[in-house]
């Protein structure tokens, strides 16, 4: 199952780490989808997917500083009792928590660093398979070239190369689905 570290989230996302004293280097984020605990702040855990990263923004931040104290510390312990990854709250909110589980940070407006985060996720997390073959980029398009090995792809990319396009990826081609029709082809990392 493809992953990514919370470390990196901070890095990508320049997020501030509310709970330094929490090593965050072994978790792990396995999804690119994320929530809004609302529902859950609310006492609502039906539906509740505690892999997602958890977004806070004004919205439930304002509706947990107008309950009581005890109230708000109650609800916020029955959310942190899942194994959630983290926590990240929008608009530079502070909370006033203390669980074992990362609080995080972000200057950004909720819908902002969602569409962020969820766009990065998504191709990070995306499906990937390697397949031995010639990319090219062709006018824009990638145009994949695959076939027995000696049929000649290497020399058809050098053709197409002299005629102004780009070579993408030759003998080892990375596909990822980054969303419904979208593929998104590239050199291995290694090579």
């Amino acid at each position: 199952m493809a992953s990514v570290s919370l470390t990196r989230v901070i890095e990508k996302m320049k997020l501030e780490n509310l709970t330094p004293e929490i090593d965050v280097k072994h978790v792990k984020i396995t999804q690119p989808d994320i929530n809004r605990p609302a529902l859950q702040l609310a006492g609502y855990f039906e539906h509740f997917d505690a892999t997602r990263l958890q977004i806070i923004g004004f919205v439930e931040y304002t509706y947990m500083e107008g309950l009581t104290d005890e109230t708000r510390r109650e609800a916020y312990e029955k959310l942190m009792a899942y194994d959630i990854p983290c926590i990240v709250f929008s608009r530079d909110l502070k909370p006033a928590i203390r669980h074992q589980i990362p609080v995080l940070s972000t200057k950004k407006s909720t819908s902002d660093f969602m569409s962020e985060i969820i766009r990065w996720l998504n191709v990070k997390l995306a499906p990937c398979i390697s397949v031995h073959g010639v990319l090219v980029d062709v006018y824009g398009e990638g145009v994949l070239i695959t076939g027995e090995s000696g049929i000649g792809k290497s020399e058809t990319a050098l053709e197409l190369i002299k005629r102004g396009h780009r070579l993408i990826a030759d003998d080892a081609v990375e596909i990822k689905r980054i969303g419904k029709d979208t593929l998104v082809g590239r050199a291995p990392e290694l090579i």
